[in-house]
């Protein structure tokens, strides 16, 4: 009986582990997709210069 009952125990216990790689894995997914999506705007924005840093400021 109590073998049974560790069997039982152990089972739920991977089955819970199983969702929560479940979960881990589609998380970790959409978190590479917002980097890719990031990365793309970074590369984009590479190409434009930052023009606001060269200021000078004016005398007065």
């Amino acid at each position: 009986m109590r073998v049974r009952a560790e069997r039982g125990e152990l089972r739920s216990q991977a089955q819970l582990l199983a969702r929560i790689v479940q979960v881990l894995e589609i998380e970790n997914h959409r978190l590479k997709e917002t980097n890719a999506a990031l990365e793309q705007q970074l590369a984009a924005r590479a190409g434009v210069p930052d023009l606001a840093g060269r200021r000078q400021p004016r005398p007065y």
